[in-house]
């Protein structure tokens, strides 16, 4: 662009940093959540609960004799018959579509009438080989045991102990479709058993069908009301976890609630129940719990954080920091502690308190140089009270503690760009764009992806590389269109002598957000493309707004020149002449 065409320069990208916003609050204390959870003792989200060594299921077996002799047999017999025939009519009934995809096959809600007659009775050899298929189980000889109770089965199939050990060793045996459809017959056979909907519910969970998992688990632990107090606590864990997972925190209480009444002396549950407490919006019945954790273990610092998250909300910001003094105080790892100062810093810089949220910071950095949150957050306040110098070391710092994090090195981009270190900037960019590159981006990775393109395309015009900057602030446009991009865009286009494409970017920029600026280089625009009467209104009113400035006058003369309104170009020419402009100067001779 021409030297008329200079103009103050668009502010550089303001450095974003990690703002205490309540959303981060909640993610903070849901990763608490999350750890905690998974560090529960009962939690076995991989194991399937052994009905056969953990509680012994009674149903027909202790109601009646055990007696042997064919008859029982044929009885069996007969029955795997009737069952088979109804099977298959109703498989003819339903005939699949041709071509169609084999689907998993369901838990069955119910068997056919026939097979809720009362069971027959397994005879004393069956019993014998029943127990050899126990041990081989117990053995991990699975193939053994499946041969042993697919035998058994088919000999006397409404019996429910064989399809639930003919479920473990399937499982074992990674078959998950026969597992579930065992376990169905199973819940059929055995509606009254905790056990079948459990496992199905762990299946569910390993083909990551959580809805699913969620349903089973939640019916496991109404039946599970009568069982023993490990088993039951392990069901509730395999619950909590599910609500867990899709945040359902009122749900996530209530269960936690239930655990606590089988073990009333586990601290880290009752802290588990004051955080799901907190995070269901409870922030005052959960002050209780909390300070109950603390009491119990003065390190644990995720009870503080959540406890000084609840005074804030409860707009006692003052009070939230005094909680966390006092908790920093105490035997705490390095580690915790900043955790802690971080809070402190970020709840300072809220009351614009930015001196003392900056030396919280620089605490929480002192005490654990390894943390990358807290070089962020000093980053960040560093730069809004003016040390870009301070702010660049820190990022840099963060940048090297986190090379993943993409939005780390956006931010060391933008005070790269702001202190003017262009080809660093321009680097810090490119590298954002690729951590940030994702096949299903979020609506949070199109906007560090479209501010990392714009300090990309504004470094690259700063080092005259227009193509690459136009390229770059195309696409920044695209995805998060703004006036200042579009200013960029327009300059870049005009210095490839893009008059079209400069105009059109500028005519965005002026519709986006109205700027002295953007009116200047879109008239100055539409000279170069010889169109002058569109040109001059533009140039006026920025002359008229702001009447000491040289460039708006002297293109306004030459827009009037160019149609030959001489007198006018002249009084144009005289105003910037004045300003000591010396091309308008020039025109004047």
């Amino acid at each position: 662009m021409t030297s008329t065409m200079k103009t103050r320069l668009p502010s550089p990208l303001a450095p974003a940093y990690p703002a205490p916003a309540p959303s981060r609050r909640r993610w903070v204390a849901l990763s608490f959540l999350t750890l905690a959870l998974a560090a529960a003792p009962l939690a076995r989200a991989q194991t399937m609960v052994d009905t056969l060594q953990t509680i012994n299921i009674s149903n027909t077996l202790d109601q009646q004799s055990v007696t042997g002799g064919q008859a029982a047999i044929d009885r069996a017999k007969a029955l795997k018959a009737q069952l088979e025939k109804q099977q298959a009519q109703a498989q003819a009934e339903v005939p699949a579509a041709p071509g169609s995809p084999v689907s998993p096959v369901a838990a069955p809600s119910a068997l056919p009438a026939a097979a809720l007659a009362p069971a027959v009775p397994l005879t004393d050899a069956q019993i014998v080989r029943l127990n050899s298929a126990k041990a081989l189980f117990a053995q991990s000889k699975w193939a053994q045991a499946r041969t042993i109770y697919e035998e058994l089965i088919s000999e006397n199939y409404q019996q429910p102990e064989p399809h639930f050990g003919l479920a473990l060793s399937l499982f074992a045996l990674s078959d998950l479709t026969g597992a579930r459809f065992e376990l169905g017959q199973f819940v059929a056979l055995s509606p009254a058993s905790f056990e079948g909907p459990y496992n199905l519910g762990i299946i569910a969970v390993k083909n990551k069908e959580y809805d699913e998992a969620l349903k089973q688990f939640t019916a496991a632990a109404a039946l599970s009301g009568n069982a023993a107090p490990t088993a039951r606590r392990q069901v509730l864990e395999a619950l909590a976890g599910e609500q867990n997972r899709r945040q359902d925190y009122a749900a996530l209480s209530a269960t936690l609630t239930q655990a606590l009444a089988i073990d009333p002396s586990d601290a880290n549950l009752r802290y588990r129940l004051g955080q799901a407490v907190a995070l269901s919006g409870n922030g005052a019945g959960a002050l209780p719990l909390l300070y109950g954790a603390l009491q119990n273990d003065a390190t644990r610092a995720g009870a503080a954080l959540l406890i000084a998250d609840i005074y804030a909300a409860q707009n006692l910001p003052d009070r939230a920091v005094r909680e966390l003094d006092s908790a920093a105080g105490g035997q705490l790892s390095g580690t915790d502690r900043s955790r802690l100062l971080v809070r402190k810093a970020q709840l300072l810089q809220l009351q614009n308190k930015v001196p003392a949220a900056a030396q919280a910071a620089k605490e929480a950095v002192q005490a654990d140089s390894r943390s990358a949150s807290a070089a962020s957050t000093l980053a960040g306040l560093l730069a809004s009270s003016g040390d870009l110098k301070g702010s660049l070391s820190a990022w840099q710092k963060a940048a090297t503690l986190e090379a993943g994090n993409a939005s780390i090195f956006l931010n060391l981009a933008a005070v790269q760009l702001a202190l003017g270190q262009n080809a660093e900037a321009r680097k810090s960019a490119e590298l954002t764009l690729k951590l940030a590159d994702s096949p299903a981006p979020t609506p949070a990775d199109i906007a560090t992806q479209a501010r990392a393109a714009f300090v990309q395309g504004v470094s690259a015009y700063r080092l005259k590389d227009y193509l690459v900057a136009a390229k770059a602030l195309a696409g920044s446009a695209a995805k998060q269109p703004s006036a200042e991009t579009s200013l960029w865009l327009g300059l870049s286009a005009y210095a490839l002598k893009d008059y079209p494409a400069a105009i059109a970017a500028l005519s965005d920029s002026v519709r986006l957000g109205d700027t002295l600026s953007a009116r200047l280089n879109l008239g100055a625009a539409l000279l170069s493309a010889g169109r002058f009467a569109e040109a001059e209104p533009t140039l006026r009113s920025v002359a008229v707004e702001d009447p000491k400035n040289a460039a708006a006058w002297y293109q306004l003369g030459l827009s009037r020149k160019a149609q030959g309104k001489d007198a006018e170009a002249k009084t144009a020419f005289t105003s910037a002449a004045k300003l000591g402009l010396a091309a308008a100067k020039a025109e004047l001779k």
